[in-house]
């Protein structure tokens, strides 16, 4: 059985994700969550610390996928290890999190850049930047860039998932991003970074 703060993060998940920050209502978030409005100002102080919490355990989450999963990459020396843990855990999050996330971009981006960047961006890329130095002279190509290369994977994952939510009903959605689909976007993904695209013979 949920507690009552989880079903009030349910139900906040849900409104922000059809309104964004500005537009969702406390109100509204208490009635979903079947709860008293006051339980709400009882967990936190108002509408942008609850936008936040969630924003803030949406981040925390990748970096758990991500860290546990350092090991396995420095027993392997293969960095395809992280690559596929996170591109598994952004395509299996709850599909809400997506509409948040692009109304968030589309707001400015206020929150990823005050909260997102210091917390996941930075101390992912250091962490990165780290695992791509140890394994130069090993599986890593040496000419490529930590920093850029990390952008470029995420990236693909986001937009990837971003489209599985805006192109449903249409036929490209169904050749290429249902559920059904995910499994071989990953074994590609995962195939573009080891090998490319053009041939070593070409």
């Amino acid at each position: 059985m949920k507690t009552t703060k989880e079903k009030l993060l349910n139900a906040a998940i849900d409104e922000f994700s059809r309104y964004g920050l500005d537009g969702a209502r406390i109100d509204r978030i208490a009635k979903r969550a079947r709860i008293n409005k006051a339980m709400i100002y009882y967990h936190f102080p108002g509408k942008e610390a609850l936008y936040v919490s969630i924003i803030q355990e949406l981040g925390q989450t990748i970096v758990d996928t991500i860290l546990a999963n350092i090991a396995k990459v420095q027993e392997t020396g293969n960095p395809l290890i992280i690559i596929e843990a996170y591109a598994n855990h952004i395509s299996n999050l709850d599909r809400r999190y997506f509409m948040i996330i692009m109304r968030e971009l589309a707001g400015g981006g206020k929150y990823i850049k005050n909260i997102i960047a210091p917390t996941i961006i930075e101390p992912m890329t250091h962490l990165i930047g780290n695992i791509f130095e140890a394994g130069k002279d090993k599986s890593i190509n040496p000419g490529l860039h930590p920093q850029y290369t990390m952008i470029s994977v995420a990236g693909a994952v986001i937009f990837y998932n971003l489209m599985r939510q805006i192109l449903q009903g249409t036929s490209l959605h169904a050749n290429y991003f249902s559920d059904n689909h995910v499994n071989e976007y990953i074994a590609n993904l995962l195939s573009l970074m080891s090998y490319g695209i053009i041939k070593e013979d070409i």
